[in-house]
């Protein structure tokens, strides 16, 4: 009788788990040049970018386009200062968040020689939630030879 409520309890523990364990999100983000950067998660990409799109355009911000939508993976945001303009990059569907941060250092990177530095500020979770990253990365850092 023990072992059976025993085994009762620990299925019925399981069940709150994964009940309670937070599915993966689709991820977007769009952008109006120079007036503002906009995200969302939602169950698909198309809803998440629809959101995204629509919370540009709420904005009263012109001219918003998508800049990326995933289904799932974890997604990353950074700033890009280049000689004469500055704009927001955004990678989605990276396998884990060192992946998403190693991404966007590869897109800083791509920007050489004309990159003054990028500052990568967050990046998302699978299920959606936000993580601070807070890492400035110069045009030096970049060149600088590996010993």
């Amino acid at each position: 009788m023990r072992l059976a409520t025993v085994a009762a309890v620990l299925a019925l523990f399981a069940a709150m788990a994964s009940a309670t364990a937070a599915e993966p999100m689709a991820f977007a983000a769009a952008q109006a040049p120079e007036q503002g950067f906009f995200t969302c998660h939602a169950a698909t990409a198309e809803s998440a970018a629809g959101c995204a799109l629509k919370k540009c355009t709420d904005s009263n911000a012109s001219e918003c386009a998508v800049m990326v939508a995933c289904a799932t993976g974890w997604a990353g945001t950074m700033g890009v200062m280049l000689e004469e303009v500055h704009f927001t990059d955004t990678v989605c569907g990276a396998p884990s968040k060192q992946a998403a941060i190693q991404a966007l250092v590869a897109f800083c990177r791509g920007r050489l020689p004309h990159v003054r530095e990028c500052f990568i500020s967050e990046v998302w979770s699978p299920e959606g939630q936000s993580e601070k990253v807070e890492r400035t990365i110069t045009k030096e850092q970049l060149t600088k030879k590996k010993s």
